[in-house]
């Protein structure tokens, strides 16, 4: 039973893999209705287009317009071949040249689109983009609504399906009154999902986790003796870290902070290195809680794009971002209940200090200073 633990908690840790270390991959849409025309604007990461498509013919690492022109077809047709409208009743042609807009996390290929499109107030959306490939991307549509009415909200998932999305019926129509309208059931969700693909953060929770079960003695590491023991210190830290994360949260997505992924990227990857050695050779020396806080406040930026880039008003983005937190807080409280669960089962075995705490907090460095080499520097080093 101890070693299927011990694979269990190996298993969690082994989900901290190099394909999604970065930031997980988000396309931009503003739909917005004129009679029976649809105007679409889609801003998809070039990125993600190169990895679906190698747009980098030569090789450098780096994408040129001129790269990204020569392959407009193929990128055009790809998009287009993935949203589907009406059931397909709908079709966008495009309506201005592509462009390239530069965002705080790279560069965008910016698509405008329209199509001449009857609707009854209702518009059935199928987003597959990267469905095949990139299980951690999402579509986040903005609709523009009437006058003084706050823009709806849908998060797509390319493995859902289509789903119904609400269009203004008439400029003069206000029936909302501006509320927002934001889909709760898609941000929750949505929220579950950023911190389930979140591997970075996940690896970092585990790290905070795996001395929880344990108490230092004169002598070495002893059990706790009681769940309690370590389950209520643990909510502690873990509270501390979600009110870092959920300032930071707040203060980028409503564009009062903006830090670049290139600095946070690598910063989380720190903070996983600064929890595992923490556990091997003492240096935060007791402040942990004060330390997961500060954690919290850089690891908050990771997510924070998410809803940054809708440019929402703030009744909406309040809104969005209490149900996309509450969804982060979900999939962190799976996390935590599961591999504490773990650690307590194993905490009794005589080889848990040496094995799991010292066996997964070295494992937990050594993927962390990976992830950091390929963030600063910009490379793979560990096989997708």
């Amino acid at each position: 039973m101890k070693r299927l633990l011990s694979i269990l908690l190996l298993g969690l840790l082994a989900l901290a893999q190099p394909a999604f270390a970065h930031k997980a991959s988000d396309a931009y849409l503003q739909l917005q209705r004129n009679g029976d025309l649809l105007q679409l604007r889609w801003d998809i990461s070039l990125r993600d287009l190169d990895a679906m498509l190698d747009l980098d013919s030569n090789d450098d690492q780096k994408l040129s317009w001129g790269e990204v022109r020569a392959r407009m077809d193929d990128i055009r047709a790809n998009a287009l071949a993935h949203l589907v409208l009406q059931q397909g009743r709908c079709n966008l042609s495009e309506a201005a040249a592509p462009a390239i807009e530069n965002r705080v996390d790279g560069a965008y290929l910016v698509l405008q689109l329209q199509s001449h499109c009857s609707t009854d107030g209702a518009l059935d959306v199928d987003y597959r983009l990267f469905r095949e490939v990139d299980p951690t991307h999402r579509g986040l549509l903005r609709v523009a609504m009437a006058d003084g009415q706050a823009p709806a909200l849908q998060s797509l998932d390319p493995q859902a399906g289509a789903v119904s999305v609400m269009l203004p019926h008439e400029a003069s129509d206000t029936a909302n009154n501006g509320a927002p309208s934001a889909n709760g059931s898609s941000f929750f969700f949505d929220g579950i999902h950023h911190i389930l693909i979140g591997y970075d953060h996940i690896l970092f929770l585990i790290s905070l986790l795996l001395p929880s079960v344990l108490k230092r003695k004169p002598d070495g590491w002893q059990p706790v003796a009681y769940w309690q023991e370590a389950v209520w210190p643990m909510v502690a830290t873990v509270t501390m870290f979600t009110i870092g994360h959920s300032i930071t949260l707040a203060l980028a997505g409503l564009k009062i902070v903006s830090i670049s992924p290139r600095i946070i990227e690598p910063a989380i990857a720190l903070t996983i290195i600064v929890a595992a050695v923490d556990n091997i050779r003492p240096l935060l020396r007791g402040r942990r809680r004060v330390f997961a806080f500060l954690f919290g406040l850089i690891h908050g930026f990771g997510f924070a794009n998410v809803l940054a880039e809708l440019d929402l008003p703030v009744k909406s983005f309040v809104a969005a971002l209490l149900k996309f937190n509450l969804g982060v807080e979900a999939g962190q409280l799976i996390v935590v209940s599961v591999a504490l669960s773990v650690l307590l089962a194993l905490r009794g075995w005589r080889a848990y200090p040496a094995v799991v705490l010292g066996g997964g907090s070295a494992f937990a460095v050594v993927i962390a200073a990976l992830w950091f080499g390929e963030r600063v520097f910009d490379l793979k080093i560990l096989p997708v």
